[in-house]
């Protein structure tokens, strides 16, 4: 009778279909850990990528008005110049990335244009900023150079000056991410407001000087294989001197011509001698060092499982940065901070706030990056922030309300 019962309360189109009859009771212990798990994982991640958005949106909210104020039509939009470099260890990709998810929104909610200064080694985010100084410098002094006719910006430039366009009024500013990318933007400042306009050594001079430590190495390297193989080592001299002594110099050629980036043109020594340009402006255009947390590595996956679990804070804090940079709310740089213990080693000049700016990610970088290096590459990522007064004075950062 019981059975009879229970049959007549299934679903009749179920038992047509043939499905058996499913009787609702509480999943085993194995299935409870794992719906927990799993479970409370997608929670946490559906929680933070809502409040992500919503932050952002706050965010691109306050600067949206700035989209539908009139334009003259021979006005270009205000630009912000961004820098990114490659995370230590990690490839240029993962910075910009990081820009078109973080820093993007707010400036498109903005329309405003913006041009990349990208570095995908140690020392081209450096090379990138100084060379731009570099060449309003050569404007301002009316000095004329062969790649500044035959670069493509230039020419656009050139013709939108003879047919009247010009760019809006306001502050522009950068926008630098990550510790790396504001160690080079420093000493690119530095580099180009303090330095020289051409290099310091000619073209010729700056083709022999890579190859001569190579050339003094190989000769004195070479008295000894000849005593372990005299005949050998004769034999293929008088055979193919003269086509491998070609060969060697033109790839030693190559190389210092391939050479990317150059050399600095001025040291961090000669900071303090080096005179200030006379065209540089009483006040730098305002800058901002937006953070960019990474960090590699197996042993900590529970950290970056944390970060991946906590974007929204991220979000809140650049969104934060980038509105006050489209705004154009800036202050000068404290010109010390005592609260900090800098890397810089005593000097005479004051500190500035500059030097200890996202100071706390360098011991999250990637362990390749603290090894010596056998070729003489620059260690700009590595050496000390060293601040010139006449920079740091001129220098000025993007801050917002803490109300808003």
């Amino acid at each position: 009778m019981a059975q009879s019962n229970t049959a007549a309360k299934r679903n009749p189109a179920f038992q047509m279909l043939g499905m058996p009859n499913f009787r609702f009771k509480l999943p085993s212990r194995n299935w409870m850990i794992f719906l927990t798990v799993t479970g409370s994982f997608a929670t946490a991640i559906t929680y933070d990528r809502r409040q992500k958005k919503a932050l952002q949106q706050k965010w691109c909210n306050l600067v949206k008005p700035m989209a539908s104020e009139p334009l003259p039509t021979n006005e270009l939009r205000r630009k912000m110049t961004i820098i990114l470099a490659a995370p230590p260890g990690d490839s240029l990709g993962v910075s910009r990335r990081y820009f078109k998810e973080y820093i993007k929104p707010v400036l498109v909610a903005a329309s405003l244009d913006y041009e990349v200064i990208e570095g995908r080694r140690e020392g081209e985010v450096r090379y990138g900023v100084a060379e731009h100084i570099r060449k309003k410098r050569r404007k301002l002094e009316n000095l004329s150079d062969e790649s500044d006719h035959t670069d493509v910006e230039s020419i656009i430039a050139e013709v939108r000056s003879k047919n009247g366009i010009k760019s809006e009024h306001g502050i522009q500013g950068d926008l630098v991410v990550g510790r790396q990318a504001w160690k080079e933007y420093i000493r690119g400042l530095h580099e180009g407001w303090l330095g020289p306009l051409e290099p310091p050594n000619s073209k010729s001079e700056l083709k022999v000087s890579p190859a001569t430590p190579d050339s003094s190495h190989s000769e004195q390297e070479r008295p000894i294989e000849q005593s372990a193989e005299p005949d050998a080592t004769d034999s293929s001299a008088q055979s193919n001197g003269p086509e491998a002594s070609d060969s060697t110099s033109t790839s030693r050629e190559n190389d210092a011509e391939e050479r990317f980036p150059p050399p600095a043109y001025l040291s961090v020594d000669a900071y303090e001698t080096a005179p200030l340009s006379s065209n540089s402006p009483a006040t730098f255009e305002p800058s901002s060092s937006v953070p960019h947390p990474h960090i590699l590595g197996f042993l900590n996956t529970p950290i970056r499982i944390y970060r991946f679990l906590n974007q929204r804070y991220l979000a809140d804090e650049i969104g934060r940065q980038t509105a006050a940079a489209v705004l154009g709310l800036a202050r000068p740089y404290d010109s010390s901070s005592p609260d900090v213990v800098s890397d810089v080693s005593p000097r005479s000049t004051p500190q500035g706030e500059q030097i200890d700016l996202l100071h706390e990610e360098e011991r999250q970088w990637h362990k390749s990056v603290w090894k010596p290096k056998e070729d003489d590459s620059e260690r700009v990522w590595l050496d000390n922030v060293v601040l010139d007064p006449r920079i740091g004075e001129r220098m000025r950062k993007f801050v917002l309300d803490e109300t808003l």
